[in-house]
């Protein structure tokens, strides 16, 4: 069975603040995302067992590659993937297919500058795209050979979106997901937190048994409990008192519960043969 394990790369304080409404864009937590991906990096070297078992595929957002291009830089010399997560951590499933267009374009554009080598995969922020009509599908198509945005639960669902978005030539490397009491589960993020390691080892085995390879998706701010990302209070008491409040509370959800043990589930799911390597040497196998 290949395992696959994806980090959605991005600063978790500054697209809270954006999606808030505080500012448009600000400065980066620059120390936070130097040091987790420090933190991710060794620990996929551990639990690797081998060269290319030791390495993921990152899914950047722009940002980071325009005002922290030597981390970018880094990242694809240690020997991951460079993917792209957009420009901003934006709902582009609100957004009009000209921002899109426009926003791919730029990010692409900036990843590459910074990784130096080509980027051909995609993921959605929070893998919101479109997907009732074509038009944002076939944005990713004109820029990139891959996207993983879609989570499906066998694989002729993939055909069938495929045929539905009128693709020629994308690729789709999708995440899975399992029924659990009307809520689809996807193998990653709050989901491999919260619930036991016999969960998440339970929808790899049902991925695998559908025909599809088992990939864990991440975040940077999961891998510790330190909340480096988060918004304090005085950074969000422009919203009032009420709303402030709330976003304070709701952020342990991505910064506090669930992850100590986080890491330690992903070994212990991940076991001796290590990784397959990245997406993108899986799309070429």
């Amino acid at each position: 069975m290949k395992k696959f394990i994806s980090i959605d790369f991005e600063d978790f304080a500054h697209d809270l603040k954006r999606s808030l409404g505080i500012w448009e864009t600000g400065p980066l937590r620059e120390k936070a995302l130097w040091e987790s991906y420090k933190e991710i990096n060794d620990f996929l070297s551990q639990i690797g067992g081998s060269e290319k078992g030791s390495k993921a595929t990152f899914f950047c957002t722009a940002v980071i590659a325009k005002e922290l291009p030597e981390l970018i830089k880094e990242i694809s010399s240690d020997g991951h993937e460079i993917g792209c997560h957009y420009y901003f951590h934006d709902d582009m499933d609100k957004q009009s297919i000209y921002e899109v267009e426009s926003m791919l374009g730029k990010a692409k554009d900036e990843l590459e500058r910074a990784a130096e080598s080509e980027v051909i995969g995609f993921r959605a922020p929070k893998f919101k795209i479109n997907q009732a009509t074509p038009e944002q599908y076939l944005a990713v198509e004109r820029f990139f050979e891959y996207d993983s945005s879609l989570s499906v639960n066998q694989p002729i669902e993939i055909e069938s979106f495929i045929k539905k978005m009128g693709l020629r030539e994308l690729k789709i490397l999708p995440v899975f997901w399992e029924d659990f009491m009307g809520q689809k589960m996807k193998l990653g993020g709050s989901f491999m937190k919260l619930f036991p390691e016999s969960f998440s080892r339970y929808l790899m085995l049902q991925a695998n048994k559908n025909g599809l390879n088992p990939h864990i998706y991440l975040h940077p701010y999961e891998f510790n409990d330190l909340q480096a990302f988060k918004v304090s209070m005085k950074e969000l008491k422009s919203l009032g008192f009420f709303k402030s409040t709330y976003w304070s509370l709701r952020q342990n959800q991505w910064h506090k519960v669930g992850n100590k043990s986080l890491k330690h589930k992903v070994s212990n799911l991940i076991g001796g043969e290590g990784l397959g390597g990245t997406l993108k040497e899986n799309l070429l196998n």
